[in-house]
């Protein structure tokens, strides 16, 4: 008789906090305590910080607004952004309007920038606004209409921002001060400046605040955050000493930058797919702005980001939604074009996929996975627990997809769209694949790991495991094959270990599918319910979701089978004979799957067969 294991306890906070910090570097940890101890003492003398680094700038070159790489990163920004009224925004701005996210707010032609409501969560809104991108619609609309509001307006808002937010100001880095909104800001007001034409005392205006902002920024480089944040960090002082001079290594920090982040299949080491299109936007700007004189390494990079960009598009064109991920953030049809016209054709990803997030094809049915870890551990801030989930495209139509990314705050729904039922995976007793908390952190984390793959009788394959309940009773381990052919995909899963465990599985349809889509549960009976799809950054609809909720002695096994094609209801036999996982599926016509669960299984690991006709014993 199998003894049932004993209710867990909730994890305490001070365990979970040191298993977050376990997993950071040390060179991470003295960057946040010199970067805090710094903030303070700059927060007590605030006026001399402030004018220690306006003397500092002020011996820098003129600014070089007339820049030819300049001109290039504004055309570009233009080809991103297909659709931006910029016009519009300028005149937003003008009448003290600004939206971001999906949010409008009105602040006032004299802009209360550190209006108190805007300092909740993340602040997330708050720091799009002092980034200023509005900066390059004044400018734009100045350009094609000749309204020297626009250009007057622009200035104002900049002496009203400077005023209002001064470095050392209580709380400067959250937000005005933030390294990554300084970076932006920078760029920003770089290519205002460039799109202004500007010469003698605005010229000097702007410059100054471009050099000071390329200086602040060298001192307060995001070591410890690392990732997608100091790539950033150092595409920004790249534009600086481009255009004012002042930060020498900027061009070595992010070939150092580069080497570390992008992974030998192209992939952005955070994993996150758009994280990885936003960094690959950053490079492509960073060579646009060098031109003929960037260096071999920086279109390298960015030619294998873009082949590994195009590989996990789905039909549509678009992201699949895995980590934090939402659509709408970067237009990948136009960036891909960009892309080619400046690297030259994209590099296909190198086999091997460093990143472990894998890509099946057949016909016009695509799908991606997470085969492989959620990113590097000392940076999952983006990560979900998606171990295994995947998102499927059949066409241009969207068939299963992830949960999407809404907001950043810390609270409720945060923690569930981080959380394991937010994708397409299983969850055990009750427990999380990671231990997601507050905005961005994570205590405990498993790993995955892509075993194998193969191709047989129009169907392609692949299989992989992770160990993210190890830590369980009975060290559950959760393995899956994905099977995809013109006609179905196939999901089977398999829980090894002992003992008696609580299965829950989820399987997400998207609301734009064909409704005529019929979704089989293998092993066990499905349970229909609806649950919140976050495509857009803080927009939410209603999806299909369907459950396999049961209490069962491991092994475990079970499983989806997705038709991609109109037909009759499919029947299906699924057992476990020793280590031997099979599958047989189908009316008149179908399949037979042989998997062998274990790692060191000589290969071929899966086998398959299709009949027609009459179909063959189960046993």
């Amino acid at each position: 008789m199998t003894r049932e294991a004993a209710p867990l306890r909730p994890p305490s906070a001070p365990g979970r906090t040191a298993r977050t910090i376990a997993h950071l570097s040390p060179a991470q940890l003295w960057h946040r305590l010199r970067l805090t101890l710094r903030r303070r003492l700059w927060e007590l003398g605030s006026e001399r910080v402030e004018s220690r680094y306006r003397r500092r700038a002020a011996a820098l070159p003129a600014a070089r607004f007339g820049h030819p790489g300049l001109a290039r990163v504004a055309r570009l920004r233009e080809r991103l952004r297909p659709g931006h009224d910029a016009r519009r925004v300028a005149e937003a701005a003008l009448a003290g309007r600004f939206e971001f996210l999906g949010r409008s707010l009105d602040l006032g032609r004299d802009v209360a920038w550190h209006r108190p409501d805007l300092d909740s969560g993340t602040r997330l809104w708050k720091t799009l606004l002092h980034e200023f991108s509005f900066a390059e619609d004044l400018a734009r609309t100045w350009r094609e209409t000749g309204d020297p509001a626009c250009r007057r307006h622009l200035f104002a808002l900049l002496e009203g921002w400077r005023r209002a937010s001064p470095i050392g100001r209580p709380g400067f880095a959250l937000d005005a001060w933030n390294a990554r909104a300084v970076a932006n800001r920078l760029i920003h007001f770089a290519v205002a400046g460039s799109l202004l034409a500007l010469e003698g005392g605005e010229a000097e205006r702007l410059g100054r605040e471009v050099g000071l902002h390329g200086l602040f920024l060298r001192d307060n480089l995001e070591r410890d955050l690392r990732g997608n944040h100091l790539l950033r960090d150092a595409v920004g002082l790249v534009f600086a000493q481009e255009v004012c001079g002042g930060v020498p290594d900027a061009l070595a920090l992010l070939e150092e930058e580069v080497a570390l982040q992008v992974l030998d299949d192209g992939c952005h080491v955070e994993r996150s797919p758009m994280y990885h299109a936003l960094a690959l936007r950053d490079l492509l700007e960073a060579k646009t702005l060098l031109g003929g004189g960037a260096p071999a390494w920086l279109e390298d990079a960015g030619r294998r980001m873009a082949g590994f960009l195009e590989a996990i598009l789905l039909g549509d064109g678009d992201l699949p939604l895995l980590g934090d991920a939402w659509r709408g953030e970067v237009e990948c049809p136009a960036l891909l074009a960009a892309a080619r016209d400046e690297l030259g054709e994209p590099a296909p990803p190198a086999a091997g996929g460093a990143s472990g997030i894998a890509v099946l094809r057949a016909g016009a049915a695509r799908l991606v996975w997470r085969a492989g870890p959620h990113g590097p551990d000392y940076q999952l801030g983006h990560a979900h627990a998606d171990l295994l989930s995947f998102d499927l495209s059949l066409g241009t139509r969207r068939l299963v997809t992830d949960t999407g990314t809404s907001l950043y705050d810390a609270g409720p729904e945060r923690q569930h769209l981080r959380s394991t039922a937010a994708h397409n995976t299983l969850a055990i007793d009750g427990q999380e694949q990671i231990e997601a908390w507050g905005s961005f952190r994570t205590g405990r984390r498993g790993r995955a790991r892509l075993r194998g793959r193969g191709e047989s009788c129009g169907w392609h394959f692949a299989w992989a495991s992770h160990d993210a309940y190890a830590w369980l009773p009975g060290r559950p381990l959760h393995r899956r094959l994905l099977a995809l052919s013109e006609r179905a995909a196939l999901v089977l899963d398999a829980v090894t270990g002992s003992g008696r465990h609580r299965i829950d599985s989820r399987l997400h349809l998207h609301p734009d599918r064909d409704r005529g889509l019929e979704v089989l549960a293998l092993g066990s009976a499905a349970r229909l319910g609806e649950a919140p799809l976050h495509e857009r950054f803080g927009e939410t609809r209603p999806m299909t979701e369907l459950r396999v909720e049961v209490e069962a002695p491991l092994p475990w096994i079970g499983g989806w089978w997705i038709p991609l094609r109109p037909g009759g209801r499919v029947e299906s036999d699924l057992r476990l004979q020793g280590s031997v996982l099979e599958l047989r599926c189908g009316g008149d016509a179908g399949l037979h799957l042989r998997w062998e669960l274990r790692d060191e299984a000589p290969k071929p690991a899966v086998s398959l067969e299709l009949w027609s006709g009459s179909r063959p014993s189960a046993t």
